[in-house]
């Protein structure tokens, strides 16, 4: 006669059994390049060329940019050193750091390794007119194990999953250790690497090997149009209880100062950029107060937001918008930061 476990003796199975994968994926080997080349965003990647720049180049990072592909096509790290040599002498290496796609979790990976590695003298958060409710999809492709286990769990949509999705990612990773195979590259290669100041605010090198100019300006029709996707987008969002409102920011909002944290705890200063969006040039107090978000933020809003001539699409400035904002947020470096690197550089 067949016996059927009772549903307590399945809970028990199935729980012994999560924990025996989990105890297999802390456990198992794998090379940390090949985790940082597991993810790309589809048309395009970058998180290897970040971790080359933190391992395998010898140039130190005094200012580095973490946040989505606003900062990323946004801000240029040429651009801003030679203003801020200009205006001070000084001579500072400025790393932009940022991936596509919003979530705290993944800037909190970055900035980690980042600290690990490099430890920049000045950290900058990107902040927006608004804040994802779910994490970065690729948290579990980029993390170390024992961020994934013990990321947060209360309002975190994302936890399961990538806990479900945990070992089967060391199980890729144990496979590509033991081949020496990664999902791009086997070793690092010079000659390859894209060098310490990768700048995709001109052009946007895409997967297929076709190269996009960012020298274009969107139709203001076509930038209104995605404005307005965007906010019926967000107004079709459910609205959170007044009861459990306080929840709803929790998870960026412990990132962010898990961020803090790992710059106090190595002597490193931490600040945040506004970076808009078409039409959205203003960061909500409110939104700011929730992220636990208090000092002055250098913004980048305002008129950008109403001028089409500046604009890609309704998210992103194009070259001629990224050279204003990389110019303002020179400025504001300056003002803020004014001995940063080293003295003497090469003024033009």
């Amino acid at each position: 006669m067949e016996r059927r476990l009772s549903p307590a003796a399945f809970a028990v199975s199935a729980l012994v059994m999560t924990l025996s994968l989990l105890g297999a994926a802390v456990v198992a080997p794998q090379n940390d390049y090949y985790r940082w080349q597991e993810l790309d965003h589809g048309t395009t990647r970058k998180a290897d060329w970040i971790y080359e720049r933190l391992h395998f180049d010898a140039e130190p990072i005094d200012v580095a940019l973490i946040g989505t592909s606003r900062t990323g096509g946004g801000l240029s790290g040429p651009d801003i050193e030679a203003a801020y040599c200009a205006a001070t002498g000084r001579r500072i290496r400025v790393a932009n750091l940022s991936i596509p796609e919003t979530g705290r979790n993944i800037h909190y990976v970055i900035a980690k390794e980042a600290m690990r590695a490099k430890r920049p003298a000045l950290t900058v958060i990107e902040l927006n007119e608004i804040e994802a409710r779910r994490q970065h999809r690729g948290f579990v492709a980029l993390a170390d194990v024992e961020d994934i286990v013990t990321a947060p769990i209360i309002a975190n949509l994302n936890y399961f999953p990538d806990l479900a999705r945990l070992p089967g990612r060391q199980a890729v990773l144990w496979f590509r250790t033991l081949t020496g195979r990664g999902a791009v590259k086997s070793k690092f290669d010079p000659a390859a690497y894209q060098g310490h100041d990768l700048d995709r605010t001109r052009a946007l090198p895409l997967l297929d090997g076709t190269v996009v100019s960012r020298y274009t300006a969107a139709p203001r029709d076509e930038l209104d149009a995605g404005r307005a996707s965007r906010t019926e987008a967000r107004a079709g969002m459910r609205r959170v209880p007044s009861a459990i409102r306080k929840f709803e920011h929790r998870v960026p909002r412990l990132y962010l100062q898990k961020i803090d944290a790992l710059a106090a705890a190595n002597g490193r200063m931490v600040d945040y950029v506004f970076l808009p969006a078409w039409r959205e040039g203003a960061l909500p107090r409110a939104l700011t107060d929730d992220l636990g978000v208090t000092a002055p933020v250098i913004d980048l809003g305002g008129r950008i937001a109403e001028d089409p001539g500046k604009w890609l699409d309704a998210t992103h400035v194009n070259a001629w918008g990224a050279a204003e904002l990389s110019s303002r947020f020179a400025a504001e470096l300056v003002r803020r930061y004014p001995a940063l690197g080293e003295k003497d550089c090469a003024r033009t």
